[in-house]
């Protein structure tokens, strides 16, 4: 038992080192696209607030473009949440590996 618990965690050894450097590059790429989105959603949403107030959209066409800078804004939120899981995948890895 002792001896196939060991070739299976000597399996899992590779998927350690994919798993962590996925990790790493999502969270790169997570960090420096939030900076990029939340510029570009409160930007969105000042000139959607801004057009509004002056007349030259409509409430629906507000609304929409509301709507669209929410979705810019939470799309990096989407994105940590899926690099947590991925973390989640790691350390459950690593328990494997240490127990």
């Amino acid at each position: 038992m002792g001896l196939i618990k060991l070739i299976f965690k000597l399996l899992v050894l590779p998927m350690i080192v994919a798993v962590t450097l996925i990790q790493w590059v999502g969270i790169f790429f997570t960090q420096f696209s939030t900076v990029i989105f939340n510029l570009l959603a409160g930007l969105m949403f000042l000139i959607t607030i801004a057009g509004w107030m002056f007349g030259i959209s409509a409430g629906a066409e507000t609304l929409r473009l509301l709507a669209v800078a929410f979705v810019v804004f939470i799309i990096p939120h989407i994105a940590e949440w899926l690099i947590i899981r991925i973390a989640v995948i790691n350390y459950g890895l690593r328990d494997f590996i240490k127990s």
